[in-house]
């Protein structure tokens, strides 16, 4: 770019010399340089009426900027280090709601997080983008939401690879920061460009002590609030842009369509002169701003009631940085909530806020803030705890999560549905046709397309009691859904909500379901026979003998419900017909590994028995999967839960496999974070969400999150190959002693974590060491025997590595079936377990050939907890 002079200002230079040139106007507005002596014009003098001009000759033209103006926005450009800058005088949302118009067509994705501005909503309306939401972190000590994390931002990234456009809010209303130049990295290697909403960063272009800049980040677009922070007048912003992505001829169209074409000569030449005066003034004045957080925080610390919030607090919830510019204040033994705080402080002391939530209060503190104003805010603050503060006064402290209503139909769509006035408390399970939100900070609790729960309707009436400013269609009393009965597209939506509303009325810890523990009696046990000639060599035939042995090892103790794929029905069932405990099921499945694709089988406290149905994807998906074609996979829970005539829970939106899990059955769950956060598993949700589901839908109330599994495990390293429950409040642990071996860092850091927690009892873990064979591999000869690459199917190399464990054991009341792969360490394994297992058989099998299929005994086989209901219906 041309280097021009940062101290002219072009626009306002032109302004002046406008109003000074004794025009007789003939044009718009009609006050005509104010030549109308109202009360306005007398509480605010001549020259403001004087500047109010409708762009005439001279002062160029905000739809196709070409002279003073053009060299203002090309001054700020430069300013900001952008390649283009646009004046907006409809304020940030215009440049918002004008990003997501150009980046994104109808029925093209945008990720964002769930906790954006109206703004956002109502470009989704205009544009038809369809949002992938991405939950922001929970602060639970402020009751606000934070940033999302760079990780969960990948993973929508990984579950959307065709999304246009990624969005970010940076900072947020309370200060929050991302790692915004990571995330610009990472999409802009998937080929989707950044748009930032950094309406409370402006300073972040002058203030060198402040977080990265979005265009100094590498973003696409920004759209910044300069008269938030950097000094211009309400309702002026600037958006900015760099990038080759953007078409620039589009861009300013869809500004057009926003911008009124009768922009204000004011606003514009206040964003000029703002923009001169920082120059040489913002981080001199930033620095002081700088001075007075520290010396705010300090002072309101002394203050009984009051803790300020900075940069310490929000890292520890998280938060990548922290904007100190924000100042956060928590409220604590007072008798009064943070509302109440809000409107006293301006109905008493004459101080205004930025805003306020339950037990916080937030003011923005810029170039314009100066000592005084701190010290009458301490000083407010110090008269409000001398008659509001007692430490008997304790906040109810409730478990806070905001729960982001269901989304059923997009934004756009809803929009233009029909609809119909409802008192808000007969609005549950109706179909939003407005957005509702607390302004400020304007982040909506509800959007079109989103679905009324109870929760949310009594969060509304709290909100409403606080007497804070609720925006929506009809007032505080009514809301706005889609009228269903006169909506033609209804049948489209119908089933999706009822299964929705189902899954919401009924889950199992709310029905009192949960998972017993495997070592408990079974009803049966399933086991699916090998077919693949991908998976299993020599047309799977090793492998069914390895299965045989299972299958009838087993079935001395409890029937086994034998799985067989309708290509090899025929030729297998004459080894299994008429056997005593063997019942075979002809079934379609696409590979053998019943742990992972069976429904999990969940009793309560009356024995009644239901079944879990989640959803499969081959270990990864599209991600890192094991093969492409699964449909029979993810169907088979379904399928033989309605077989065995057990009622089950569906949920569409969350996978897992069996073998990533391992319980006690007292409400203690075993899992990996290399697995259960995986990129082709769940991407779009955090771990406390993944967690959330584990308790809902298992019944447990504590996960023990282990970092690893066994090392090269294509399951992501399923937490059954590495630990599991010998019973409760004992574990036993994969364990390696070779320090050269990867597998021994994997090892330390599970033992570290199972010896730093408790079970959901408060029961330290007795850790049972169970050594690992040394490390084994496919050999040439198996490799060779495998067709390889059949149906997309991932390779399996001479040379691989084995995930060989004797932890991937499956047991019974009475018995254990041990693997053993052909090497010394089998007989210590067997003499160990017999240990362990006094009271049960331990019967040890050869399981290589599982082994080579990539899994082993456990991976094989499901149990089926013990109900005589169960067994009465299925013993024939």
């Amino acid at each position: 770019m041309k280097k021009i002079n940062q101290n002219s200002t072009p626009y306002l230079d032109a302004l002046k010399k406008y109003v000074n040139s004794n025009i007789a106007p003939f044009d718009v507005p009609g006050h005509h340089m104010g030549n109308v002596p109202n009360k306005l014009k007398s509480f605010l003098g001549d020259m403001v009426f004087k500047a109010d001009v409708n762009a005439p000759i001279g002062m160029d033209n905000l739809a196709n900027p070409h002279g003073v103006l053009k060299e203002a926005e090309d001054l700020m450009a430069e300013f900001c280090h952008a390649d283009d800058a646009y004046f907006l005088i409809n304020g940030t949302s215009s440049g918002i709601i004008a990003m997501i118009m150009t980046s994104c067509k109808a029925n093209e994705r945008i990720i964002m997080p769930r906790n954006v501005h109206k703004s956002i909503i109502s470009a989704l309306i205009l544009s038809g983008a369809v949002p992938v939401y991405v939950a922001p972190k929970l602060d639970t000590e402020l009751e606000i939401a934070n940033q999302p994390t760079v990780d969960d931002y990948i993973k929508a990234m990984q579950r959307y690879p065709a999304s246009k456009a990624v969005f970010v809010i940076n900072p947020t209303y309370f200060g929050a920061v991302n790692d915004l130049k990571r995330i610009v990295d990472e999409a802009h290697s998937r080929g989707m460009v950044v748009l930032v909403d950094e309406a409370h960063g402006a300073h972040y272009y002058f203030d060198k002590q402040g977080p990265i800049s979005a265009m100094d980040a590498g973003a696409d677009m920004a759209s910044v609030s300069f008269h938030k922070t950097g000094g211009s007048l309400t309702q002026s912003s600037v958006l900015l842009l760099k990038s080759k992505a953007i078409n620039k001829i589009d861009l300013q169209k869809s500004l057009n369509i926003l911008n009124t074409t009768s922009p204000s000569t004011i606003l514009m030449a206040s964003l000029d002169s703002a923009r001169e005066y920082l120059v040489e003034n913002g981080q001199k004045n930033m620095n002081k701003v700088h001075e007075l957080s520290e010396y705010a925080r300090k002072q309101i610390s002394k203050i009984n009631g009051f803790v300020p919030c900075g940069k310490e607090h929000f890292l520890s919830k998280g938060c990548f940085d922290y904007d100190e510019t924000k100042l956060v204040i928590k409220l604590e033994n007072l008798d009064i909530n943070g509302f109440d705080l809000y409107q006293l402080l301006k109905k008493d002391y004459s101080i205004q806020m930025e805003l306020a939530e339950t037990y916080v209060v937030m003011g923005v503190l810029a170039i314009g803030n100066n000592k005084t104003q701190i010290d009458r805010l301490v000083k407010a603050l110090k008269d409000i705890s001398s008659k509001h503060y007692s430490k008997k006064h304790v906040y109810q402290k409730h478990a806070f999560g905001i729960e982001f209503p269901f989304q059923l139909l997009r934004p756009r769509a809803a929009f233009h549905a029909p609809g119909k006035k409802v008192l808000l408390k007969d609005a549950i399970n109706s179909i939003s046709k407005e957005s509702i939100m607390i302004y400020p900070p304007g982040i909506p609790l509800i959007v079109p397309g989103e679905v009324f729960t109870k929760e949310l309707i009594e969060r509304i009436e709290e909100y409403k009691k606080s007497n804070v400013t609720i925006l929506s269609d009809y007032g505080t009393d009514y809301v706005n859904v889609i009228d269903v009965d006169n909506w033609t597209r209804y049948h489209v939506y119908e089933n999706k909500l009822n299964d929705y509303l189902i899954k919401r009325l009924t889950n199992p810890r709310a029905d009192g379901y949960e998972m017993p523990f495997e070592g408990n009696r079974h009803s049966g046990t399933i086991i699916l026979l090998p077919y693949r000639k991908d998976t299993w060599r020599d047309n799977a035939k090793p492998a069914l003998d390895n299965f045989k042995k299972v299958i009838f090892a087993i079935a001395k103790y409890e029937p086994v419900f034998v799985g067989i794929h309708p290509t090899i029905y025929k030729k297998v069932i004459p080894f299994f017909q008429n056997k005593k405990n063997i019942y075979p099921i002809k079934i379609r499945y696409n590979d053998s590994w019943a742990r992972d694709i069976s429904p999990i089988f969940l009793l309560n406290e009356n024995n009644k028995m239901r079944s879990v149905d989640f959803r499969f994807n081959a270990w990864g998906g599209d991600v890192d999967g094991l093969y492409s074609n699964y449909k029979d996979d993810d169907l088979f829970a379904g399928k033989i839960s309605k077989i065995f005539g057990v009622e089950k829970y569906y949920l569409d939106d969350f996978i897992l496999e069996g073998g990533s899990i391992h319980v006690d059955g007292e409400k203690t769950c075993l899992v990996t974070k290399a697995c259960l956060l995986s990129e082709g598993r769940n991407p779009n949700l955090s771990d406390l969400e993944i967690e959330e589901n584990l308790k809902t839908y298992l019944g447990v109330n504590k996960v023990i999150w282990l970092d690893h599994g066994i090392y090269e495990d294509e399951t992501n390293e399923h937490v059954d190959n590495m630990a599991c429950f010998i019973k409760p409040g004992v574990v036993a642990l994969a364990w390696c002693d070779d320090k050269n071996d990867p597998q021994y860092q994997y090892c330390q850091s599970a033992y570290k974590t199972l010896k730093n927690s408790v079970d959901a009892m408060g029961r330290k873990f007795e850790i049972v060491k169970i050594k690992l064979p040394k490390p084994l591999y496919m050999s040439e000869s198996e490799a060779k025997g495998i067709k390889q690459g059949h149906y997309n199917a991932k390779e399996r190399l001479s040379g691989s590595r084995l995930s060989a464990s004797y932890i991937n054991f499956y047991q019974s009341d009475k018995f254990v079936i041990l693997p053993a792969f052909g090497v010394n360490e089998d007989k210590i394994a067997k003499e160990q377990f017999k240990k362990l297992f006094p009271d049960k058989e331990i019967i040890q099998i050869d399981s290589r050939e599982i082994l080579l299929g990539g899994g082993n005994i456990h991976c094989i086989t499901m149990q089926i907890p013990y109900q005589e209901e169960f067994i009465k219906k299925n013993e024939n």
